[in-house]
């Protein structure tokens, strides 16, 4: 089987896991969010941390604006990667995508989510969706040591 969804497991470097966990206790109590980027699809090489655009519901939503969407691309780009996913934060609660997620998740690309209970950011787990309206199916995350 070949194509993004052969995939099983996603690779992230521990850059990448120091910048998510950072940015969301920076974030808390509002969920973080940003972009994840990489050479190919199940390899995150870099994160870019977005502003949550959601303005009434920042505590259990995030919104990525059109503008910080095509940013992340032009960047992603610019170093020669591709946009893979994004990945954002639970306050307060599980490392586990809400219906809501589900209801915005893209076909193809890598949602990261991290729990952060009281500021202090907690398990980080990865999944992905493999057809309109089948669920997310949840991947190994893979974080080699430095």
């Amino acid at each position: 089987m070949s194509g993004p969804f052969a995939r099983t497991s996603v690779r992230v470097a521990p850059r990448v896991v120091r910048a998510i966990r950072a940015e969301a206790a920076r974030a808390y109590p509002r969920e973080g969010c940003g972009a994840l980027l990489g050479p190919e699809a199940g390899e995150v090489t870099e994160a870019l941390p977005l502003n949550n655009a959601e303005k009434e519901r920042a505590r259990t939503r995030f919104d990525v604006s059109p503008p910080d969407y095509l940013a992340a691309e032009e960047e992603a780009d610019r170093r020669r990667l591709r946009l893979l996913g994004f990945w954002h934060s639970h306050p307060d609660h599980p490392a586990r995508p809400s219906p809501t997620d589900r209801e915005y998740a893209w076909e193809g690309f890598i949602t990261v989510v991290i729990a952060v209970a009281n500021g202090e950011p907690g398990e980080i787990t990865a999944w992905d969706v493999d057809g309109d309206q089948r669920p997310f199916r949840r991947l190994e995350l893979v974080m080699p040591a430095e």
